[in-house]
Formats: C-alpha cells, sequence, structure tokens
C-alpha cells in the first residue's frame, strides 16, 4: 500500500516555489485572457498529476531560476532557462 506522503502535492511544494507558480499562473491568465482562478486549479491538478521526480526537477529548476532573479539580479527569458523547461512549464498550463 502507497504512502499518501510519497504522492507529490502541490501543497507541499515549497512556499517560494508556490508564490513563484501562483505568479506565472496569474501572469498566463492575463495575458490568455483568462480566468485566473481557473488557470490555477488547472495548474494545481496537474502538478498533483507529476511523478515525484517531475516534482524534483520542477522544483530545482524553480529554485534555480529565482536565485538567478534575486541573488543574480538577472533577467529571465529564454536565453537563460533551458529549452526542455520551457516546454515543461507549458504542458502544466497547456
Amino acid at each position: 500500500m502507497a504512502s499518501q506522503s510519497s504522492t507529490p502535492n502541490f501543497n507541499e511544494l515549497p512556499q517560494h516555489i508556490i508564490g513563484t507558480l501562483d505568479n506565472m499562473a496569474f501572469g498566463i491568465a492575463q495575458k490568455e485572457g483568462l480566468d485566473s482562478y481557473e488557470v490555477k486549479q488547472k495548474l494545481v491538478t496537474n502538478v498533483n498529476r507529476l511523478s515525484a521526480q517531475d516534482i524534483e526537477y520542477l522544483k530545482q529548476q524553480l529554485d534555480n531560476l529565482i536565485h538567478k532573479s534575486v541573488q543574480e539580479n538577472e533577467t529571465i527569458d529564454d536565453s537563460n532557462v533551458e529549452k526542455d523547461f520551457i516546454t515543461f512549464l507549458i504542458r502544466l498550463y497547456y
């Protein structure tokens, strides 16, 4: 029997990761003219479907981007984000 603690869960992500994903969901909703609550709900559902390995990948990549942005004052764009991670994020939202 699988324990629940091994099941990935959006709410168990570190707070700075949740905040970043919330901001991304809001930005997507604004850009696409969608309801931000619906975009966030879809994101949460899709994150909860990820494997433990994919959750770790998400956390690692977002930690890296947050570090670049906050500690190194870099602007985050497609020139300094791995293409595979951009594809990964797009799949989470669409």
